[in-house]
This record gives structure tokens, sequence and C-alpha cells, in this order.
């Protein structure tokens, strides 16, 4: 036979839809030893007209019908099955044929058909998108039956059986996909996106909202082990080079931390609530973000938390402040450059700047003995000091020479990348510690003046603590509590020295008032039997002891506590000097009228009236008629609590006193018109700016003076046109 006959009888055995059996081809292999005999060069040409023939032949038979199964179903997995199924049979049948050709043409590799059928599916857009859309939840629903399989002890045995062909149809389509080179070009995606589906259901469903005092991490993990990457070796069995299970293993554990720092992200906000309880899923993120470096996502998740649910004016000072207090905590653990904290606070900070009761709400929780944030940190801090204690946090070898920030630095462009303790970041927020200062002073002042039994040991020691961020700042402070220690001393040594004792328990504070902010000074007349008693032998003996000197006596100041005793019932009360004064009136005489009880305390008939409203609301007194005031026969006899009054502070408030020295410069301001004519705000802000330089009111601003000029434009000594302040005409 020649050369032709030889070719043409090879094709009609090797060529599709002929398939070859062992029989056959060893019938071709002889073919091609006759071919080679003649020098027809078949090793180099077989491999090229093979491929051509066998994608004619696909593209024409086997193509053709996976574009009719596609257009004739609807259900899209179901259909997806089908064509892989039906796509597996009818190509892997000719591996035998593939296997010859590489034998016989080196050139030639069955990878070669792979990729002919993978392009034309390509080519066309609706197959390909089924491919990817289906393999997703194909590989969902493998992972499915693959888990029930190792967990199968809950299932009924009709259960079992079910999920055992589910698991067999599974592995049949999977198998296909591999053997037919689909699977790193389509289905690897597929997977991945259908693991990273079934991690983040498990961890969400399991995990989400639920006790911030359990790791999560742990858990996951270990169904990770047990779960997930068993099934990723099954899925790697199919192929004849196994993929790189390391790698995927690494992935999976990416994907993890990823799932597992977006559940912590979206619960950053209840944790920081919870904090320091939650300190076990702060450490979670910790751990996701040394792996995925996140902290983008996490300040834009904050910023949004904060925007949302603090920024607002329905939220209490205090509660915005025990959040931030807990943000700076939490993000600077999980963040120690301090960064993620400047950004993600830095609107917050900005918010609570420009409200009113900021500072005070800051210090009030310093002050406060009841436990919260600020006075778990005094706490902690208390203990490292004076037990000696290195705290690794405070990031110094000796802490306790530490300054806050130079009063001139902007406080954007602080130190801000290593804030060193939750109180000095608070009060780095107004930039300057002054304020501060100030509003400590006036605290501390109240509280010291509604002490009992000079008992100030906690705020000696929250003095202490304090000092070490703010040094000389606080020495006033100091001065003010050593006035409570030696009106102690004082005060004993004279009591031992008066020999009439009276009738009631008193203590007695003696203030340096150069070192107390500026105290209220009412004028009222109190307790007859009480007033004597200072003002004569209590002074006399204090004279004695102290050499000439002499008390000047603020009786609106301090604070009685009374027993109001009635036919069935005793109440107790804290109480103003001034309340007390008012209800000891009804001891003799049961019944007042407002204006008699005013000119004998010394107020005002409408603070009179105020006074008594307080007595009225918890029933001891009643209004009989028209500002006639008299005792209740039908006291309340309710619970035997004492009743504290929420008595004014003792302190002058800025407010007034700025008020009060701007009204003694309207002479100066009126002479000033008179010489000019007319004056703009501007000019009178600085002139009066460097009179009242060394105001314990601080700096003045351009608004108090507008407020000062409109006042007298209302009360029509001055007249505003055109910009510019002119003297009223007088009729």
């Amino acid at each position: 036979m020649d050369a032709e006959g030889n070719w043409k009888e090879l094709v009609k055995h090797i060529s599709p839809p002929s398939v070859l059996t062992p029989e056959t081809k060893t019938y071709c292999k002889e073919l091609v030893t006759n071919l080679d005999n003649l020098q027809y060069p078949i090793r180099k040409c077989l491999g090229s007209w093979y491929r051509i023939k066998f994608r004619y032949y696909f593209k024409a038979t086997i193509y053709s019908k996976m574009l009719d199964l596609l257009q004739s179903q609807n259900d899209n997995l179901h259909t997806f099955q089908n064509i892989v199924n039906y796509l597996g049979k009818n190509v892997l049948q000719y591996l035998i044929n593939f296997y010859t050709v590489e034998e016989i043409d080196e050139t030639f590799s069955k990878n070669i058909i792979y990729q002919d059928i993978l392009v034309l599916i390509l080519e066309n857009a609706d197959l390909t998108q089924m491919f990817r859309d289906c393999s997703v939840n194909l590989y969902k629903i493998g992972f499915d039956a693959f888990e029930k399989t190792q967990n199968c002890e809950d299932l009924t045995h009709e259960e079992r059986v079910q999920n055992e062909e589910k698991l067999k149809n599974f592995n049949k389509i999977h198998q296909y996909m591999c053997c037919l080179h689909l699977f790193e070009d389509i289905a690897y995606d597929a997977v991945l996106h259908s693991l990273n589906s079934q991690i983040n259901d498990f961890i969400v469903e399991n995990f989400s909202g639920q006790s911030f005092e359990t790791s999560i991490i742990y858990p996951t993990f270990i169904w990770l082990e047990t779960s997930v990457l068993p099934y990723v070796h099954m899925l790697a069995e199919p192929f004849v080079t196994p993929p790189n299970l390391d790698l995927w293993k690494h992935r999976l554990k990416y994907l993890c931390y990823k799932t597992i720092s977006d559940v912590r992200t979206a619960d950053l906000f209840e944790i920081m609530v919870d904090y320091p309880a939650s300190h076990t899923a702060v450490l979670d993120l910790k751990k996701c973000l040394n792996h995925i470096k996140c902290h983008n996502q996490l300040t834009l998740s904050l910023q949004l938390a904060f925007k949302e649910r603090l920024l607002n004016p329905g939220v209490n000072t205090d509660d915005i402040i025990t959040q931030y207090s807990s943000a700076i905590k939490v993000l600077k653990f999980l963040d120690p450059s301090g960064v993620t904290l400047h950004k993600v606070c830095l609107s917050l900070r900005k918010y609570i700047k420009e409200r009113d009761d900021t500072i005070k709400c800051i210090l009030n929780s310093l002050i406060n003995k009841e436990r919260n944030e600020l006075t778990r940190e005094i706490s902690e801090a208390s203990r490292s000091l004076f037990a000696g204690d290195d705290d690794s946090d405070l990031e110094s070898d000796d802490w306790t020479k530490w300054n806050p920030p130079s009063k001139e630095i902007s406080i954007e462009t602080k130190g801000f990348s290593k804030p060193h303790d939750t109180i000095v970041t608070l009060c780095s927020i107004f930039g300057s510690t002054d304020v501060f200062v100030s509003e400590y002073r006036n605290l501390v002042a109240d509280k010291l003046l509604s002490t009992s039994n000079y008992n100030i040991q906690y705020e000696i020691q929250n003095l202490e603590l304090l000092k070490c961020g703010f040094g000389k700042d606080l020495n006033q402070c100091r001065i003010m509590l050593q006035d409570v220690v030696d009106s102690q001393k004082t005060h004993s040594l004279i009591m031992k020295r008066i020999k009439k004792k009276p009738t009631f328990d008193i203590d007695v504070l003696m203030i340096s008032h150069v070192f107390w902010p500026t105290l209220r000074a009412d004028e009222i007349e109190v307790y007859k039997p009480l007033q004597e008693f200072l003002e004569d032998e209590y002074q006399k003996q204090y004279s004695d002891i102290k050499h000439s000197r002499s008390l000047e006596w603020k009786y609106n100041l301090g604070h009685v506590e009374i027993d109001l005793e009635f036919e069935h019932k005793t109440l107790s009360f804290t109480v103003s000097p001034i309340q007390a004064t008012i209800i000891s009136l009804f001891e003799e005489t049961e019944k007042h009228h407002a204006d008699s009880l005013s000119e004998l305390i010394g107020l005002t008939l409408s603070q009179t009236r105020k006074k008594l409203a307080f007595w009225v609301t918890n029933g001891i007194l009643h209004e009989s008629s028209k500002d006639i005031y008299e005792l209740r026969d039908d006291v309340n006899a309710g619970k035997n609590t004492k009743i504290v009054e929420d008595m004014d502070s003792a302190m002058v408030r800025i407010e007034e006193v700025r008020e009060e020295e701007l009204e003694g410069y309207t002479n100066f301001v009126m002479g000033l018109l008179n010489s000019s004519g007319q004056v703009t705000i501007e000019r009178v802000h600085n002139l009066l700016s460097m009179l009242l330089s060394d105001s314990i009111a601080g700096q003045l601003t351009v608004d108090e003076v507008k407020t000062f000029l409109d006042k007298k434009v209302k009360q029509k000594l001055l007249i505003y046109s055109g910009g510019v302040y002119k003297k009223a005409k007088e009729k």
C-alpha cells in the first residue's frame, strides 16, 4: 500500500467521531510505521491536522448540542449540570485518540484541544455567564453536602441517602470540570467565591452582635480545619498535578481574618460601649488588622458610626465623653501610633469642643467617686503612681517628669500620634490647660465647700496624680486642700477652748480667699443662734489663737443637715444655709407671708418664692393663698430617705464677673462717645481688652463687647447705625 493509502486508512480510524480501541490503536501505529518507511512526514503534521478536524467536529456536533440545551431549559443550575455531563461524556471518550496522537506527533498535546473548547465556551457570552454563575452555586451545594456528610449524626437515613447522592453528583461534575481543564479558568474563582460566602455565613450567623467577651478567631479556625480544608482536599483529588494546598490554606485564612475584621468593625461602637469587658473582641480585631491591614475601612466605619450616633444635640455630653474615653483606649491598643485615633476622632474632638459643658463634664468625671471610665483611669494610674509600678503605656522611663504640650502649640501640630493617656488626650481637645485648670479649681472649690467632716482624701489623691501632668498650674488647688486640713486642726482647737457648747454640731471651713476662685457673697440672715455663736464666742477664740486676726463669715456658703420632726415622722434634709433658715422660721410661727420672709432673710421676693418652692415640692409647706405659706398638717409619710437639695454653685459665674466688669466701664464708654462722637465695636474691644487684661474672666472677646453695647442700646443709652455706636440723644 502506498503512502496515500496508508494515510486514508489512518484518517478513517483516528478522526472523530471514530473512537479508537486497543486493537485499532495497534493497527494505527502499524500504519504510521509504514508512512515512516515511505518517508511521509506524519510525525510533524498529524497533530495540527487532528486539532483542526476535532475542532470542526466539536463545533458542529457537541457545541451545537450544548447551545440547544442552554436554550431549552429554564433551571440554570440543572442546565449547567446537563451541559457539563454531556460535554464530559462526549469529549472524554476521545482520550485514547488524544493520547495516540500525542505518541505519534510530539508537537501535539491534548491540552490544545481543551483550550479550543474553553475558547468556544468563552466566545458565547450567555454560556460563559451561566458557567460562572452556576459554578458558584454548584460549589456551595457541594460544600453543604460534604459538611453534612462529615457531621451526619443528626440526619435521618433518608436524608443521609439524599445527601450522599447529592455529593456523588457534585463529584461527577467537578471531575469533568477538572478533566476538561475548565476548573482553573472558570471554576477556580467560583470556588473561592463560594468558600468566602460560606465563611461569611458561618461567622455572621454565629458571632455577629453576640457576646464580646469570647474570641471568635479560635472557633472559626477550628471550623476551617475540620470542615473547609478537608473539602478543599477533596476538590484536589481529581487533579493529576495537585494544586498548592498551602496557598489555598493561606487564602482561606485571609478570608477568615477579613470576615472577622468586618464583623468586629461593624460592632466596634458597641464594643467600645462595653470596654474593657469587651477586650477579647478588641484583641480579635487587632489580630485581624495585623494580617490584613484594613485600617482605612475601620476608620471610615467608625467615623460614620460617631456621626450618626454621637454627633447630634440629643446625646448627653457625659455619654459622648465616656464613648470618646473608650475610643482612646481601644484605638490606642489597635494602633499604638495613634494615627487611627486621630483620624477617627478628629470630627468628634471638634464637636465636643463646641459644647459649653464639655470641660465641666470631663472634670466632674474626674472628681466623682462613682465608677466611670475616667475614675477607672485615675484609679489605675494612682495604683501605679503610689505603688511604684512601671506602666508600659506611658512609654517613658520617668513619666512623672512629663508635662502637657506647650500652650503655644496648635492642637493640629501637637504630637498627637502618641497620646500619653486618656485624661491628657481629653484635655488636649482645647489646646491649652488654662481652661481646665480654671474649671478644675471651681469644681474642687464646690466639692470642698460641700464636704462633711473634712474628709478630702480622695481629692488629695486626685490632685497628686493630676499634678504629674499639669505641674505648677495646680498649686492654687493644693493651697485650697491645705486650707481644709488646717481648718480641721484650728476648728478642733477652738471647740476645745469653748466651754459653752452650742446645741448643734458645726464644722467651719477657713479659706485663704486669695487662692480660691471668686465666691458668691450674698448678704443674708441665717439661723440666729448659729449667727450669734459664730460672731461672738467662735470669733473671740479664733482671734486669741491667731493673734487678733478675724474671720469674715460667708453665711450663704456651705450646707446644713437638718432633721424635721413631725408627729408620726422624722424627715432628713441636706440643704443650703438659706433653706435651713427659712424652714427654721416656721418652728415658732406655722404661717408666713413671702414678703415678710424676704425681709427677714435678706432676699428679693422672687428669690424667696423660688426657695419656698423647694419645701412645697417636698411636701413640707403649702401655699394656702397668694404668697401665704404654712406647714402642712399631713406631711408626706413616704420613704425615710435623706433629701438633698440641688444647690447652686458657690462660685461666681464667669459670665457674671464679665458683666459686672463691663458695667463698671459704662461711664468710660460714654465718655469715649462724648469725645469722639461715634465708635466701632473693634475700637471699644481694643480699649477694654487693655483695661481688663488681668481679669479672672479671661481674655475679652468681641462677642462679649457686642452683648454689652447692645444692652446699652436696649437701655436707650446708645444707638447703633451704619456699623458704629453713637450716644443716644437726651429727651
